[in-house]
């Protein structure tokens, strides 16, 4: 049976975010609003694009999406990009990332799109056309992204593999707007208690967490602390945290480092 969900394309931005880490090359973000554009998606974020912004380049081969291009956020780093995030994916071509849940394209798709009809934000990561998105990157995101490809020769650019990601997207989006299917009302809050936390908001608590594990000495060799940390933001994300288990969690450490207020 088809999900019927009472929503209102008037009243909500069924759209993702697009979240480019260090491209390199204007033309390819040229070519990856282009294919965004096509599918009405238009909230592209950069992390320190290489070459600079703005880029002539990537005007001069956007064919016409312009307005993708100038409405473009730029950020310093992963974290400040994806702090207001609640459900990100990672785009790699890795077979699996230790720690990590990866879902197919198609599952991908279908969860996020219900995450932003409950009033979510949804991002979508992609990193540096050579080398891809490091394991520290990765480990932030809420699930990796498999797409389904030939096996002797699985090779796409980027704004191919971003255009993959808008395909899909706009296939389950129209799916439900057939005439048949008409929304009725928009259901754009979550309760805060139940709310999936934002990316920034997990991240400040595992800072917090770290600071508190370095000054107790549980980090024994400096050379293997930063994966056992990436091991750590991996057990809690396979968690989902709502923004309630963040207090939660918040609250045990508080306590456990005896800088509780409570007596």
């Amino acid at each position: 049976m088809e999900k019927k969900l009472n929503i209102c394309p008037y009243m909500i931005d069924l759209t993702p975010n697009i979240i480019l880490s260090k491209p390199q090359l204007g033309e390819n973000i040229g070519s990856t609003a282009r294919a965004m554009k096509n599918f009405g998606i238009e909230k592209l974020r950069l992390i320190e694009p290489r070459d600079g912004w703005p880029n002539s380049s990537a005007y001069a081969i956007s064919a016409g999406a312009d307005d993708v291009l100038n409405k473009i956020n730029i950020f310093k780093s992963l974290e400040e990009a994806t702090k207001d995030i609640s459900l990100l994916f990672a785009t790699t071509a890795r077979k699996r990332v230790i720690g990590t849940k990866s879902l197919d394209v198609f599952e991908a798709i279908d969860k996020s799109f219900h995450h932003v009809v409950n009033g979510g934000q949804v991002g979508f990561l992609f990193g540096p056309e050579q080398s891809g998105l490091s394991n520290d990157d990765v480990v932030q995101a809420d699930y990796t992204i498999s797409i389904p490809l030939n096996q002797n020769f699985s090779s796409l650019n980027l704004s191919q593999a971003v255009l993959l990601i808008c395909w899909e997207w706009n296939k389950v989006k129209m799916s439900y707007f057939k005439e048949d299917n008409l929304p009725i009302k928009v259901n754009k809050k979550l309760k805060k208690s139940t709310e999936i936390s934002n990316v920034g908001d997990r991240e400040y608590f595992y800072q917090q967490l770290d600071f508190l594990l370095s000054k107790s000495g549980f980090f024994h060799s400096p050379e293997m602390a930063p994966v056992v940390k990436r091991n750590i933001r991996s057990l809690f994300n396979r968690a989902s945290l709502t923004h309630q288990d963040l207090r939660t969690l918040h609250g045990i450490i508080r306590s456990l480092s005896g800088s509780s207020n409570r007596t």
